[in-house]
């Protein structure tokens, strides 16, 4: 158990895209128990062939999620590390970047894990994509950054965000290797971190060179 309570960062403004993330992911997932949304998850077999609707579950199936466990940990991350971010990036430019991570990760998952869609039509639905790309940011952006982390249910301990992010994107990696196959979709969180590293340094670079 490796699980952020809270950071020591104040939020530079009141972190309204972040909070409407959580509200949508919360009212999509109540609604699904009256609702079906099965044609928003992301289907891989569908996006190999092309069909439309799989292009815009891209998108869709980042605010959709399989159980409350799923849900509550997700959104505890994007509450815990979204507003900082937010405040740095601005809430156009942090959404965007949010649902690109999620559209990152989804298509690492689809061309980078032999075994996603091995047995099926490869169904991915979650935020988890979205908020490793969050992470990716928070990384870069706040490496100082103190988490207050409750470890194996008794020991709660302040550590640096470099460290709290690093040891949980490795985490990722170490799943992957020992129980491939298992579900959880190890690669996606990976991609999204991946490609939340890659647009937040071209962000960086681009704002100091309007300022140079």
């Amino acid at each position: 158990m490796f699980i952020p309570l809270k950071d020591t960062n104040p939020a530079l403004r009141k972190p309204l895209v972040t909070y409407g993330l959580i509200a949508v992911n919360v009212l999509l997932f109540l609604m699904g128990y009256w609702f079906n949304f099965d044609n928003l998850v992301f289907s891989k077999t569908a996006f190999l062939d092309l069909e439309p609707g799989a292009f815009l579950s891209l998108i869709t199936h980042q605010f959709l999620h399989g159980g409350w466990g799923h849900l509550v940990f997700n959104l505890l991350f994007l509450y815990i590390f979204g507003d900082n971010l937010e405040g740095s990036l601005g809430p156009v430019f942090f959404l965007l970047f949010y649902l690109s991570c999620g559209v990152g990760g989804a298509l690492f998952e689809v061309y980078l894990d032999p075994n996603f869609g091995l047995e099926g039509p490869g169904l991915l639905m979650g935020a988890s994509g979205s908020i490793s790309g969050v992470l990716a940011g928070y990384f870069l952006r706040y490496p100082r950054a103190q988490i207050l982390t409750w470890v194996i249910f008794i020991i709660f301990i302040k550590i640096r965000a470099v460290w709290f992010i690093g040891i949980w994107i490795a985490l990722q990696f170490l799943f992957e290797f020992m129980s491939p196959g298992d579900g959880t979709a190890y690669i996606a969180h990976i991609g999204g971190f991946i490609t939340g590293l890659v647009l937040y340094s071209s962000y960086h670079k681009y704002q100091l060179s309007r300022t140079s």
